[in-house]
């Protein structure tokens, strides 16, 4: 014979499902001005053909590819930072703060 337990009413939080369901597109939409910026100076580069006029120059390829691999760190660092300050403590507050962080980190 088997006896039913009483289960508490399950609590319907609105905010916790909007959140869910919303917070992955603004995670990614933060990600937007990075790239066009990226798109607008490759674009830039081509028109006034400065990494032609730098090779002249005696510029390598390999410091020509550090800087940008430099810029784009150091602007991903930023946005991670400013993502894991707005959604640390709130949404995710019961997670890993350095998992959060490398996260957005890797996704930039």
């Amino acid at each position: 014979m088997t006896v039913p337990m009483k289960i508490p009413p399950m609590m319907k939080d609105p905010f916790a499902f909007m959140l869910s369901m919303l917070s992955p597109y603004f995670f990614m939409l933060m990600y937007i001005p990075m790239v066009y910026r990226t798109t607008y100076r490759i674009v830039q580069e081509k028109e006034l053909r400065v990494r032609e006029i730098m090779r002249m120059m005696g510029m390598s390829d390999a410091s020509y590819w550090a800087s940008w691999f430099l810029y784009h760190t150091m602007i991903s660092t930023a946005i991670s930072c400013i993502a894991y300050l707005l959604a640390g403590y709130g949404i995710f507050s019961f997670s890993d703060p350095t998992l959060i962080w490398a996260v957005f980190w890797l996704y930039g």
